[in-house]
């Protein structure tokens, strides 16, 4: 092992940084007071105000500034209990379980963190809420973060689960608090949905007062409403239905909807959510908010049908602006047949079904649709400058970067090309140009199931499945025992960095730290993989290549079974932070310049981005600021041009 359990423990930071003596501005006790926060801290507040207990979720982008924020509350507000969980599904039925109990509570998700809390979700919204609970997810248009931009309203719908949807920060903090009284008044499940754009913008919030209510759970033994055989699952479908038109008769009074009717229009605008923010933006703009109608939106499900009914039946047209699918548009549909059936609806015509909506979209289609002459302003915006484009690399000293490094030359000692299937992490990262080690990637746990399939279709070539630490506990661990129970001989590589780092160095089982700083019981991955009958396990240093290789070609020759191949470095990012808090020296390396024949192999085949290439003398040097010491490239000059600087 290359590591004790002390020398990690007394590496990691999560318990000095997540503890902060002087309280926040999301944490004062100050109603009145204006404060600027990012979108996901408003949220946390709203909760916070909502007198939410218990919160439990699993990292992704863009939503875990959600349950961060909430975890440094604790230290002000011990009351609330918060964990990062072992994936989303585990994260909503802890949740519940605090809903079940009487307590005010909220799973937290990224959009697809709900495919894999799906099973308990439809099964819930049955059941319905006791104590509030809302379900906080976070919508990706444009795949900033993800491996699609699917559309939870659709979700949302199939499980007939209201969503509230805020249009700004402000509204985020007042929306998230009025969800949990809105779920507790009809006992429902409610969905809060963000989007990439609103959960990491900032903006000016005015606090209101904290509040708090039941302190301690009780379950109330209501066995035939927790309990869902067929009896009791038929008879809360029909309890689920009718609850859902009470909901639906209530939305009409939701307030954060707003309708604007002028008289003398005859179009009207409908937006839900953070697109009426560059609606009404546009509206002021053009100095039209008192001439055109619209309609903001802040239950997108189900859709307030009074107020769009007499929203629509005096139009002759009428736009949707709403990202991804046409989801109001559709509704609209169904609507005007009854009250209107003339009204042109364009929606979808006008905007894209794929990708993030911006101003300057909502501003075309909002000039072709009024007919009005576009201003005179450059299309990658009005100060005409468009910022170079910066593809994702792995960090300098990445210890992922070693290992596929090691991967390719364990090819040419084998004599084979690998095939290579991954998971989604840092490590995915690994597609790209110089490494390109990462052949296909579908989604969390899914590289251990592909990779066997592969391996059981006839493909006889050496077969790696490649995830991350976090990812092993998220969901590895029942594809890794498939894999013992089915006899298969794939190599599964994890790459443990000691971290959820690509989503901000969150804790997880494998480092034994608990979200709030505190020392929980820390899980080998080894020792999972043993109680599972993996009977090759390997942990390696990525840093030693000619080892790690070694190791490597060892797993491929092993034919009685799977083997697991644990890399476990620290994450440069992370162990250069601890390194500079202790005030540790790291060391760095340079280039020897007069041994140096420019082969370039530090540059176009390990790129590492710590090395660059000087434009005048095309000398190839490496910035201090980025080494991390690794000592990697050290290793695979053929001239011994990389020397440590001592």
């Amino acid at each position: 092992m290359v590591f004790s359990i002390n020398n990690l423990f007394n590496n990691f930071y999560f318990s000095s940084e997540v503890v902060e003596l002087v309280k926040p501005s999301y944490s004062i006790d100050s109603p009145g007071e204006k404060v600027l926060l990012l979108g996901n801290e408003a949220i946390a507040r709203g909760a916070l105000e909502a007198g939410v207990r218990m919160v439990a979720g699993y990292p992704g982008t863009p939503a875990t500034e959600i349950v961060e924020t909430i975890a440094k509350m604790t230290k002000h507000f011990p009351e609330i209990y918060v964990e990062w969980s072992i994936n989303e599904k585990v994260g909503f039925e802890t949740a519940f379980g605090g809903s079940m109990s009487g307590l005010r509570s909220a799973a937290v998700l990224k959009h697809v963190g709900l495919n894999v809390a799906l099973d308990p979700f439809v099964t819930a919204c049955y059941a319905g809420a006791r104590g509030g609970f809302v379900l906080i997810e976070a919508d990706d248009p444009n795949c900033y973060s993800s491996q699609n931009e699917q559309d939870n309203r659709n979700i949302a719908k199939h499980a007939l689960c209201p969503i509230f949807e805020p249009s700004n920060v402000h509204e985020a903090k007042e929306m998230t608090k009025y969800a949990f009284d809105f779920s507790e008044r009809l006992k429902t499940v409610v969905m809060l949905r963000s989007t990439t754009r609103l959960s990491h913008s900032r903006g000016d919030v005015t606090l209101g007062a904290i509040r708090f209510h039941e302190t301690k759970g009780k379950f109330d033994h209501d066995k035939e409403r927790w309990t869902f055989l067929p009896v009791n699952a038929r008879i809360y479908r029909k309890i689920m239905l009718e609850r859902f038109k009470k909901i639906e008769e209530e939305v009409n009074n939701v307030p954060f909807n707003k309708v604007q009717l002028n008289k003398n229009s005859k179009v009207g605008i409908i937006a839900p959510g953070l697109p009426f923010a560059y609606v009404i933006d546009y509206l002021k703009e053009n100095q039209l908010e008192n001439e055109i109608s619209y309609l903001k939106l802040a239950t997108s499900f189900p859709p307030p049908r009074k107020l769009i009914v007499n929203f629509i039946k005096n139009l002759d047209h009428v736009l949707v602006v709403e990202e991804l699918e046409p989801f109001i548009e559709e509704y609209l549909h169904i609507f005007a047949k009854e009250v209107n059936p003339d009204l042109r609806i364009i929606g979808k015509e006008l905007l894209p079904r794929n990708g993030e909506l911006t101003p300057h979209l909502v501003e075309i289609a909002m000039n072709t649709f009024l007919n009005r002459k576009a201003p005179n302003h450059p299309a990658e915006g009005r100060n005409g400058i468009q910022s170079p484009p910066r593809p994702p690399v792995l960090c300098a000293g990445c210890p992922h970067r070693a290992c596929f490094y090691a991967l390719k030359g364990a090819e040419k000692k084998f004599g084979a090309k690998f095939i290579y299937s991954s998971d989604i992490g840092c490590y995915t990262l690994g597609f790209y140009p110089p490494l390109e080690t990462i052949e296909a990637c579908l989604c969390m746990g899914a590289s251990i199931g592909m990779a066997h399939g592969l391996s059981k279709s006839g493909e006889e070539s050496p077969i790696f499945a490649i995830l991350g630490d976090s990812t092993f506990f998220h969901s590895g661990i029942p594809a890794l025992a498939n894999l013992v129970y089915n006899k298969s001989t794939v190599n599964v590589l994890v790459l443990d960095n000691l971290s959820t780092a690509m989503t901000g160095f969150q804790p997880h089982p494998g480092t034994g730290i608990l979200i709030t700083g505190e020392q929980g019981k820390r899980i080998l991955i080894e020792d999972v993989a043993k109680g599972l009958g993996v009977k090759f396990i390997r942990v390696f240093d990525p840093y030693d290549l000619k080892s790690t290789i070694d190791v490597l070609i060892e797993a491929i020759n092993y034919t009685d079974g799977p083997t697991l191949l644990i890399s476990r470095q620290n994450c440069s990012i992370l162990d250069v932070r601890v390194k500079k808090k202790k005030g540790d020296k790291i060391d760095c390396y340079m280039v020897d310049t007069t041994k140096c024949n420019n082969c370039r192999i530090c540059t176009s085949t390990f790129g590492c981005p710590a090395f660059f290439i000087d434009e005048e003398t095309n000398e190839i040097s490496i910035m201090r600021d980025l080494c991390s010491g690794c000592g990697v490239c050290d290793q695979i000059c053929p001239e011994n041009a990389i020397q440590r600087i001592d």
